[in-house]
């Protein structure tokens, strides 16, 4: 735990203190007039409607009837989808908004830095979001800029300051410990006042039992969600004692896999637990190992300046080569393990969702919902049911009933895919997909380095 907890200060750091900078950004152009999309195949459950025409207007589907059905409003815009198909949009339900390698004396610039992220996960199709450790007002500086259709952001929840014991009492850190019940409130409470909607606990059994009940107690009188981590045995089971909404991550210790009893505690809270599953950091960590060039592709530093594209691509070819960093053990002990335990988890009965941990050291956040995917896709996972564990089960890790699924009332998050993308049953490819976040078509490229 104490070489994620350096990884996260380190990558974090930088943000509390910066002073804000005028960047100019790509023009975000928003037309929210009408939608009509024609001549479209709607992926719904894991399952495809053929033939459909879909209305938008106000951000949310308004109709969706057979092709030919629909009658278009004066003023509307009318795409002919040509037979594509739709795709919700992808639900990351583990993000950290922060470059993913150390960038040492660069100026951080917090609010430029956070629309770059944000526009790059947009581009890769993710529409909402769950930040993960943040400080206080980085986190309230990313539900503002997030907020409104015309954002170049997704739609985001925020866990602000995770409770990790033994991290000290800091009030702009992005981690804290808790030291007596009234502390223990107090921290819930400044994290409910400030706007977010979870809670992070790690390590929940080092906590004296008062104050970790105080936590989850004053959490749930808010309507926080408590999001448990799995990054350990120990963590997994404690994260269970606290009946967490989520549980996150694969755990990373080198055992072969879960015990038996540990997945029957699992599904026995399947009413409220979701697991929030990340495999494609371990693929894509070791694919850059095996393979350096992988970090140079350009599509990584999308809406990046020059500059800035620069030093990360040093950062993260940095961070990779280090194989005796407290990381990259990490990652290499846990790899040979990974394939074992997602099988587990997939047929452990529990409601999985994705989580990328974009942020993360050389995991880029343009295209981490599709690598996630694919990797997931590589495990045995039907193409169809991928595609719904990113957008359905993000959807329900998050508790927002209004996205993750094409219906009428839901909001007009998706994608507009090539046929290959659903007929396929090897990984996918997302170079021609275009995306709408609340019936807004998202910019796909922009400045690269």
């Amino acid at each position: 735990m104490k070489s994620f907890i350096g990884v996260v200060l380190g990558l974090l750091g930088p943000v509390a203190g910066a002073q804000q900078a005028n960047p100019v950004m790509p023009a975000f152009q928003c037309d929210q007039s009408p939608l009509v999309i024609r001549n479209v195949d709607v992926i719904e459950g894991g399952g495809v409607s053929k033939g459909n025409d879909l209305l938008v207007a106000d951000g949310f589907i308004k109709q969706l009837k057979w092709a030919g059905k629909l009658k278009v409003p004066a003023g509307a815009r009318v795409i002919d989808a040509g037979g594509k198909v739709m795709i919700p949009g992808f639900v990351d339900a583990h993000v950290h908004f922060v470059f993913p390698g150390n960038m040492g004396e660069r100026k951080a610039d917090p609010v430029g830095d956070a629309l770059t992220f944000g526009r790059q996960m947009l581009a890769g199709g993710v529409t909402s979001a769950r930040v993960h450790l943040d400080t206080v007002e980085h986190g309230k500086l990313l539900l503002a800029l997030s907020k409104g259709e015309c954002s170049p952001m997704p739609r985001l929840q925020v866990g602000g300051p995770g409770f990790i014991p033994g991290t000290g009492d800091v009030a702009t850190a992005p981690v804290w410990d808790v030291t007596s019940v009234e502390d223990a409130r107090a921290k819930v409470r400044r994290e409910h006042e400030a706007g977010f909607q979870w809670i992070a606990i790690h390590d929940a059994q080092k906590f004296p039992d008062d104050a970790r009940a105080a936590m989850v107690d004053t959490a749930r009188q808010f309507g926080l969600g408590i999001l448990g981590s799995g990054w350990t045995p120990p963590e997994v089971t404690a994260s269970l004692a606290l009946r967490a909404d989520t549980i996150d991550y694969l755990e990373t210790s080198p055992a072969p896999g879960y015990d038996e009893a540990t997945l029957k505690q699992m599904s026995a809270q399947v009413e409220r637990l979701t697991w929030v599953v990340r495999l494609g950091i371990h693929e894509r960590f070791r694919a850059y190992q095996q393979d350096p060039a992988l970090i140079d592709d350009p599509e990584n530093y999308e809406f990046y300046d020059a500059a800035t594209a620069s030093t990360l691509r040093a950062a993260v070819h940095k961070a990779v080569a280090e194989r005796d960093s407290e990381h990259s053990k990490r990652m290499d002990a846990a790899y040979p393990t990974m394939a074992r335990k997602f099988e587990q988890a997939i047929r452990s009965g529990v409601f999985l969702a994705m989580g990328t941990d974009v942020g993360s050291p050389g995991q880029f956040h343009r295209n981490a919902m599709w690598r996630e995917i694919n990797a997931w896709i590589s495990h045995g996972v039907g193409t169809g049911d991928a595609l719904w564990y990113a957008s359905g089960g993000g959807a329900r890790a998050l508790r927002d009933p209004t996205v993750g699924r094409l219906a009428v009332g839901m909001r007009a998050d998706f994608l507009i895919c090539p046929q290959s993308i659903w007929s396929s049953t090897r990984p996918v490819s997302f170079k021609e997909c275009v995306v709408y976040k609340g019936g807004v078509k998202v910019p796909s490229a922009g400045k690269s380095g």
